[in-house]
């Protein structure tokens, strides 16, 4: 939580180097044996963050052991900079954080096939913390009311005396709660957004793992998870967009990126094929595939004055929503009349636009003439 990881962060002193971890997130020995010695070696570098990458394991309802070695890396071992600190993400700022250091930041990838992380989980523990992520913030990145059956829930479970994630965590483990409870679940059963799939993993920890002897209802419906998401679906595009920054940038998207990117697939200003290369053009990922122990930048939020280069405000202007609504089109309707004329008249229409300032008639008119020279 965030309020938690600022109270640890301010027990830390300045240009202390922080070493973070879960409890279900636990390093290799090769990291323990020299963490010191990378972080030495990291200061003397000028180096602030090291990123770590993540094995995934999940232990089945079966008692199977699903591993895996992920792209993603975590901000787990950074210098305190004066003025570090967590931000909470989203609408309701309760669950999900983001790391602030001020200052220029100066990050490498630690090499993933001698240190990494073990991000160790149950599959009935993943679905407890959707509930509890849901029931405090909305779900998915805190979505709050965005998601629009947040807001209900927390009216019933305060009709219920539920006013706290313990409360109501308790209440759930219990058993034989409130039918009206019962049918929320049961209407937020279906994949979609992140909240959506967050909402649909709380149904299972109470019907599938907590009481499966509830799942069938008096009336005769039972619970069941709906998991397929229709190709072209605003949240089937979000999965993809998310899933692409994952592959292509090894890490989360943003927001504002992730929803300029959605909207222009959905819309059709941008073709689903085209976005890896678009993220491969930015700098981020040019400082990503930089030789092993070369400094790169990431984008994580800095207080500090940019030189813009055309690179990074190509890369701005990518997650936009004024870009893809309202300057690409501009920029298409340009191009697509630059083509269409000769280059000569291209230019001579140029001249004639910013001189004469012309009506929408005048300008057909122009262009009339233009296209029968």
């Amino acid at each position: 939580m965030v309020k938690m990881r600022n109270q640890y962060l301010a027990k830390v002193q300045t240009n202390d180097w922080v070493v973070v971890h879960d409890p279900d997130e636990v390093f290799n020995e090769g990291f323990c044996s020299n963490v010191r010695g990378l972080c030495h070696k990291a200061k003397q570098q000028g180096i602030v963050l090291l990123l770590i990458n993540s094995h995934d394991t999940t232990f089945q309802s079966d008692g199977s052991e699903d591993s895996s070695v992920s792209d993603f890396f975590k901000n787990l071992i950074y210098r305190k900079a004066a003025g570090t600190y967590y931000e909470g993400v989203g609408e309701v700022k309760e669950v999900h954080e983001t790391l602030i250091i001020p200052g220029t930041v100066t990050t490498v990838q630690l090499p993933k096939e001698k240190y990494w992380y073990q991000h160790v989980k149950y599959w009935h523990e993943v679905w407890e913390r959707a509930c509890r992520n849901v029931f405090l913030g909305g779900g998915g990145n805190n979505a709050g009311t965005r998601n629009p059956s947040w807001k209900p829930l927390r009216d019933l479970c305060d009709r219920l005396g539920l006013n706290t994630w313990p409360k109501t965590r308790d209440y759930l483990r219990k058993g034989d709660i409130d039918m009206e409870l019962k049918e929320w679940f049961l209407d937020n059963n279906c994949e979609g957004w992140d909240f959506d799939h967050e909402e649909m993993e709380a149904g299972r920890w109470y019907f599938e793992f907590l009481h499966p002897e509830e799942a069938t209802l008096p009336d005769g419906r039972s619970w069941k998870p709906v998991f397929e998401i229709p190709k072209g679906h605003p949240a089937e595009v979000m999965r993809y967009v998310e899933d692409t920054y994952m592959q292509v940038l090894g890490r989360h998207a943003e927001q504002e990126g992730k929803e300029a990117y959605v909207k222009a697939i959905v819309d059709g200003t941008l073709k689903r094929e085209d976005l890896p290369q678009i993220l491969k053009q930015s700098p981020e990922y040019t400082q990503k595939v930089a030789p092993p122990g070369e400094s790169m930048r990431l984008n994580i939020p800095v207080s500090v004055d940019l030189k813009l280069s055309e690179d990074l405000i190509v890369q701005a202007l990518m997650r936009s929503t004024t870009f893809w609504e309202k300057i690409k089109p501009r920029l298409d309707i340009g191009k697509y009349l630059e083509d269409q004329v000769e280059e000569v008249q291209w230019a001579e229409l140029q001249r004639w636009f910013y001189a004469e300032h012309p009506t929408l008639k005048a300008f057909a008119k122009k262009l009339g003439e233009l296209s029968h020279a």
